[in-house]
């Protein structure tokens, strides 16, 4: 199973892509492997964010390969450039990504972690866009795989996770016309209650994502919607 998850740290991870010449403030820890604009507050240039994400190197697995912490940062248009506004971890945002941790009495860093920004898309309302990350964590078997909407919340003025989905080994995410706005196809195993993570009961499912009505929704209900 670790060389599966090896490999699907392969298959997702981006080329690094350098950041534009836009200032931000503070910039991301480590090095930038994605930066992608996305319009959170609504169309229009005062309205143009930043998503980045970043991994810093915090050791070594068995004294060989590196062990990455992975950060996804978002930075909010301001005067001077973009002004950091929400990062995981390190602020509110604990429900992306974990503090990778070296194990006790081994040169070993857990959890193995990857983050991708899958896009943006305008899920909840025209005109205002929400970016949508994919993460992927493993500290044993195959580990844990979540899609998350990231968006501003024009009340409180924060970066706020409109949803996040959860599914063991596997989950990955494509944006997706659906009716006037868009929507999340989600693709990876489908475990019922009594389904053991080696075994799943539908390997190749594929479900949809969606806002309506006020409410997010996964049809069929293959994968798990654990916030809200």
């Amino acid at each position: 199973m670790r060389t599966a998850f090896w490999c699907l740290i392969t298959a997702l991870a981006p080329a690094a892509v350098l950041a534009s010449s836009l200032a931000l403030s503070p910039g991301p820890p480590g090095s930038i492997q994605q930066s992608v604009t996305a319009y959170l507050s609504g169309e229009g240039m005062s309205s143009r964010w930043h998503v980045v994400t970043s991994r810093a190197v915090v050791g070594k697995q068995n004294g060989k390969d590196p062990a990455y912490q992975w950060y996804v940062s978002v930075y909010a248009p301001s005067a001077t450039g973009a002004k950091l506004a929400f990062q995981s971890p390190g602020m509110s945002g604990q429900d992306l990504l974990t503090k990778v941790e070296k194990a006790n009495g081994a040169p070993l860093y857990f959890p193995v972690q990857v983050a991708t920004i899958v896009g943006s898309g305008e899920f909840e309302k025209s005109g205002v866009q929400d970016a949508v990350i994919a993460t992927h964590e493993m500290a044993a078997d195959c580990g844990n795989a979540g899609v998350t909407v990231l968006g501003y919340d024009m009340a409180t003025h924060k970066i706020v996770p409109r949803v996040i989905v959860n599914n063991g080994c596997d989950l990955k995410a494509t944006i997706v016309k659906s009716g006037a706005l868009q929507a999340i196809r989600l693709s990876g195993p489908y475990y019922n209650k009594t389904a053991a993570m080696c075994c799943p009961t539908k390997p190749n499912a594929t479900a949809l994502l969606s806002y309506r009505n006020g409410k997010w929704s996964v049809s069929p209900k293959y994968f798990q919607i654990t916030k809200p």
